[in-house]
């Protein structure tokens, strides 16, 4: 019996899940140049030219991975803010790179895909469209620099720029998170408990606002006994 439109969309969109997925696997590898349109099929187990058929080119290609995890990263983000309304600054702060580094470690392609984004985002959208391209990827840096201010204004982070103390932390972050799901890919994970290292990725976060170790290690471990 011949498959009606519905369940044809639906397997459109299950092939489309599956070339990405694999294009975001080779693009951690091998990043936006070294990726190949043969690497990608044989990641997907499909026919090149089935890849073809969906992308044209390795930029729509990979246009489209960026803009999948874009969405996905704007909406996690988006979900943390909003629950974390309320809390003070540096709770929120908190609270925000703890969920982001277990977020992390149950799906480690999101900081190695995120150490990547800078590198690759003009070539991938080109000069017209890159800063629309890549606008959502800003968030966690915006979202963090709102935090910051905020905390500015109440007095429990020491003056400075609240956009260039989100970029640092932001960048601190990411560095630190890539290195640990560097070694939680490989053949043993680190003898370490989750409060142990997420204290050892965001040390250096907390202590570029100018924190005292006493307050954010006191938050981290309040949201660690909480979870």
């Amino acid at each position: 019996m011949p498959r009606n439109s519905e369940k044809n969309a639906e397997v459109r969109e299950a092939r489309r899940k599956q070339i990405l997925d694999a294009a975001l696997t080779v693009y951690i590898r091998f990043g936006y140049h070294g990726a190949d349109m043969d690497v990608v099929a044989e990641e997907a187990k499909l026919a090149k030219g089935l890849v073809y058929y969906y992308y044209k080119t390795k930029r729509d290609l990979f246009a489209a991975v960026y803009t999948w995890m874009f969405n996905d990263s704007y909406a996690f983000s988006k979900s943390l803010l909003d629950n974390s309304e309320g809390m003070d600054p540096i709770e929120r702060l908190m609270t925000y790179a703890y969920n982001m580094f277990m977020a992390n470690r149950d799906n480690p392609r999101m900081m190695q895909f995120a150490i990547r984004v800078p590198f690759d985002a003009y070539a991938i959208f080109g000069p017209g469209q890159w800063k629309d391209g890549a606008h959502k990827s800003d968030m966690h840096r915006k979202a963090l620099s709102s935090i910051i201010e905020k905390g500015i204004e109440q007095g429990e982070i020491p003056n400075t720029d609240p956009s260039a103390a989100a970029n640092s932390f932001w960048s601190v972050f990411v560095a630190n998170v890539f290195e640990y799901s560097k070694l939680i890919a490989g053949t043993q994970e680190p003898a370490k408990s989750d409060l142990e290292t997420i204290r050892e990725v965001v040390r250096f976060c907390f202590q570029g606002l100018g924190i005292e170790y006493s307050v954010w290690n006191s938050c981290l471990e309040i949201i660690i006994t909480n979870t």
